[in-house]
């Protein structure tokens, strides 16, 4: 089995990190393709010849973040594709744990985990919002009522679910309990290639982070009979930054939120006609 790894990177200042935890897997990936933009490419080299790691490095020059996606998976060769994000600090037993996760759940399309933060700092694992008991007991009280899944995700509502008017929603049992669901955050989520082959991230012009794109990429496969899965124990640290934490002002998010709902919108229309 052959694994590939897709990383979009914009600058490449946290790199290194990713690729130590790379490096130290107790199972090595086949190659990992880093899609880079505004990053120094030579040290992106080096970075990837001291980790001894099989890297393809691709420069990106048009497009956002989606645009790197797609253009990571594109070259991608493996059997399993793992995605994830640049700052983020895998474990190491994170690609055998997808190994046997893929293997167990052999009609399964995704896999995918959650991420914990850690400030670089004081290495502090940091809270997040999925962790708080108010959170939780929305989610299980009030969630329920208010936001029901969408009619095709009844059976997704305890993971990762798109709500009836398009919203992106966590069910009771994110992030602790195994589920069906929506690929949860794209730092952490794995998929049989021979599932995805025609399944891509949103394109827009104005899509610079494209909230939501992993639950578009997973509707795809949803639409086409097939599942995934949220399980919580196969984790990655994700580096505590400012820019991991808000990815963008309040009026940008509105904006490419909306845009995604249409998205969103205009796929299930498509493949229900």
């Amino acid at each position: 089995m052959k694994i590939s790894i897709v990383v979009p990177s914009k600058g490449c200042k946290y790199l290194g990190y990713l690729l130590t935890g790379l490096r130290d897997q107790n199972v090595k990936p086949n190659e990992v393709i880093l899609v880079v933009k505004e990053c120094d490419l030579r040290r992106v080299e080096n970075l990837c010849s001291r980790s001894n790691l099989p890297c393809a490095i691709i420069e990106q020059k048009n497009g956002y973040f989606t645009h790197a996606l797609n253009m990571g998976k594109r070259e991608a060769k493996g059997d399993f594709i793992i995605f994830t994000d640049d700052d983020a600090i895998p474990l190491s037993k994170w690609i055998e744990r997808y190994i046997k996760l893929h293997t167990m759940y052999p009609n399964i399309a995704g896999v995918s985990s959650r991420d914990i933060y850690l400030n670089l700092e004081d290495i502090r694992v940091m809270q997040t919002s999925d962790d708080k008991v108010v959170t939780k007991l929305y989610r299980w009280v009030i969630r329920p009522w208010l936001e029901r899944p969408h009619p095709l995700l009844s059976k997704y509502r305890m993971g990762v679910y798109l709500t009836r008017d398009l919203d992106v929603a966590h069910g009771p049992f994110i992030p602790g309990k195994e589920c069906f669901s929506l690929p949860f955050r794209g730092v952490n989520m794995s998929f049989k290639a021979s599932y995805i082959y025609d399944a891509w991230f949103p394109e827009h012009e104005l899509l610079r982070r494209a909230p939501g794109n992993e639950q578009y990429f997973g509707m795809q496969l949803i639409l086409k009979g097939l599942d995934s899965i949220y399980v919580p124990g196969n984790p990655v640290l994700h580096i505590a930054r400012e820019e991991s934490l808000s990815r963008s002002n309040a009026g940008e998010i509105k904006l490419e939120t909306r845009i995604m709902k249409s998205l969103y919108r205009k796929l299930i229309e498509a493949m229900v006609a």
